[in-house]
């Protein structure tokens, strides 16, 4: 595959032990539904078809699809569509597909978009387990008052327990990227947050300047009078900052805002 390609579509191959490492890490049993997100040349899809679970593939790119199609020609548990998974009707796949597994090593350059997508519909699944890139999984998995902790920490939180399961260097990768990379869990809390719409909003903007204390990071997004005296209904020290609050802080911080 040509250098444009890969950087059209994010692609970085991964090889075949890792691949093999990362599909038994799946706890997937025989005959589960598995939704593959960017299989690419299917490192990863060869070793799940393995243990015979029943695996949909999504792949934008259509030169792996005509690759794929060949590859897995033989196998009956192999199904994939051409689309970008963004685009892709995930609702439909859930409501076809009793507590499906997703999983995949996720494009870098959309992985956060894919991650995000996914959570609100977390609970109809029995997870995820994939790899993004090492500072995002690090993101994604961090606790409040860390420093990798942020409102893509709060979005999934909201809905999933979260595991970093792998740290993997670049030198499993061809090309070779400039990154660590990471597998995580992701599996739906028992109780998600039940968050009104415009609350992510809200915790975006807490943290579009997050050395600040809360009171001053919000910038002009709200008004700083009635952040204030939620700090000061709520208790809250006055220098608190967004990455001190669990999301439960957080929606009851939105609730005594938006009245």
């Amino acid at each position: 595959m040509d250098r444009a390609r890969r950087r059209r579509f994010g692609q970085n191959f991964l090889d075949v032990p890792t691949a093999k490492l990362i599909a038994g890490d799946l706890p997937a049993d025989a005959g589960e539904a598995v939704l593959e997100i960017g299989p690419g040349h299917g490192a990863l899809t060869e070793h799940l078809l393995d243990r015979a679970v029943e695996l949909t593939a999504i792949e934008i790119d259509e030169q792996c699809v005509e690759f794929l199609q060949e590859k897995f020609r033989a196998r009956e548990n192999f199904h994939i569509v051409n689309i970008d998974f963004l685009k892709f009707d995930l609702q439909a796949f859930l409501d076809a597909h009793e507590k499906p597994w997703i999983t995949g090593n996720l494009p870098y350059n959309v992985s956060t978009a894919i991650i995000a997508s996914l959570m609100p519909r977390l609970h109809l699944t029995k997870g995820f387990m994939g790899m993004v890139q090492l500072e995002v999984a690090e993101r994604i998995c961090a606790s409040p008052c860390s420093s990798n902790y942020g409102s893509l920490s709060v979005l999934v939180s909201a809905f999933a327990d979260t595991q970093i399961l792998r740290k993997i260097g670049p030198e499993h990768f061809t090309p070779r990227p400039n990154v660590d990379s990471a597998t995580m869990l992701l599996t739906p809390k028992a109780c998600p947050l039940e968050a009104p719409e415009g609350y992510f909003d809200f915790v975006r903007a807490a943290f579009t300047q997050k050395r600040k204390t809360l009171a001053n990071s919000f910038g002009k997004a709200y008004d700083k009078k009635k952040i204030q005296e939620a700090i000061e209904l709520l208790d809250y020290p006055t220098t608190v900052r967004a990455e001190e609050l669990s999301p439960a802080q957080f929606l009851e911080f939105y609730k005594v805002i938006v009245g």
